[in-house]
């Protein structure tokens, strides 16, 4: 199996936001020297969900701070940005990095988001659609090219710098509709399912995405797919699910907040979080506990695996004692030896 972090900066009441970020930091770099393979950063906007606004800002500041780790978005929300700019700002991450970038989209799920930028939560689709489009061909166009399209226009424009990597950064999809991963096995982009959803719910998940490929007549390849896991490692299991529990519910509620309307009527989206199977939705233990979790995914197909640790509440130095014991006492049991880093 292949490991690494769903980062954020979490802002709890009471705290700093300089001390938040400086915290999140340690951690990714952190997890660099213990052997995992990436950190994929979040994005998010007006509230203390989330204080990374800008991912690739971030994350090239981590590609002078490390060497080897994966640098990722998770995700890019492209109905908030002007898809060639993002194109230019990835592009020189990849560059910074040595080649390190994995790109990372989605339409972005939390109403307070799209009606801070007065952007209609209706286009999601078509501002995917044409933000997808137009980040492609700006990293592989030989020429300049023009663009008239629904929601932006360019005039004749060949976008720099290029990307490192050819013929451009892997691109990894939010999704799982089935809409959605026939798009990605058609066009070879990686999956990335969320966090907070039961076994069950993930086997269907995987179950869709081998239907997709198989109508595409593709096989099914586990490195091209990556699930969100809450992690904490303790002792025990008593003293994990005692720490990391109260502090994952509340930021589980609070994101599920932030994705309704402030009203009394339908939500614009549904809770994408599964509070009442929580145990079976993160891994949370001691080691052994968090090996039995991990096994069951890999029964599942599932090999990739990035882990939510800076939920907001549980204190930075437990974080970093969590992932030290995962690093060695966990990861040694689902790693082929000499693959841990």
């Amino acid at each position: 199996m292949k490991f690494g972090l769903f980062h954020t900066v979490q802002w709890p009441e009471g705290t700093d936001q300089r001390d938040r970020y400086r915290e999140s930091l340690d951690e990714a770099i952190h997890a660099e020297k213990v052997g995992l393979d990436a950190v994929w950063l979040t994005e998010h906007h007006f509230s203390r969900h989330g204080l990374i606004s800008d991912s690739l800002n971030v994350l090239s500041h981590l590609a002078a701070e490390t060497s080897r780790i994966r640098l990722g978005t998770a995700v890019a929300v492209l109905p908030f940005h002007n898809p060639v700019r993002l194109a230019e700002a990835a592009a020189t991450v990849d560059v910074l990095s040595d080649g390190r970038l994995d790109f990372g989209v989605g339409r972005g799920y939390q109403w307070l988001e799209f009606n801070g930028f007065a952007v209609d939560m209706a286009e999601r689709p078509s501002r995917f659609e044409e933000s997808m489009d137009l980040i492609v061909k700006s990293w592989t166009a030989t020429e300049p090219f023009s663009h008239q399209g629904q929601h932006w226009q360019y005039g004749d424009i060949q976008p720099q710098p290029r990307p490192l990597q050819e013929p451009h950064p892997p691109i990894w999809v939010a999704t799982d509709s089935e809409d959605g991963l026939l798009r990605c096995a058609q066009n070879d982009w990686g999956v990335m399912l969320p966090q907070g959803r039961s076994i069950q719910v993930v086997a269907e998940q995987v179950g869709r995405y081998k239907e997709a490929l198989n109508k595409v007549g593709k096989p099914y390849d586990p490195s091209k797919l990556v699930l969100a896991r809450g992690l904490y490692v303790a002792k025990d299991d008593e003293t994990a699910w005692a720490e990391a529990q109260p502090p994952y519910v509340r930021f589980l509620q609070g994101a599920a907040k932030l994705a309704a309307p402030p009203t009394s009527g339908p939500p614009a989206m549904s809770n994408p979080f599964d509070t009442d199977s929580l145990r079976d939705a993160v891994v949370f233990g001691g080691p052994e506990s968090c090996i039995a979790s991990l096994r069951k995914l890999q029964d599942l197909g599932v090999e990739y695996v990035i882990f939510f640790i800076h939920f907001g509440g549980l204190a930075h130095g437990k974080i970093i004692q969590s992932l030290e014991l995962f690093a060695k006492d966990v990861a040694p049991a689902l790693v082929p030896a000499g693959a841990v880093n």
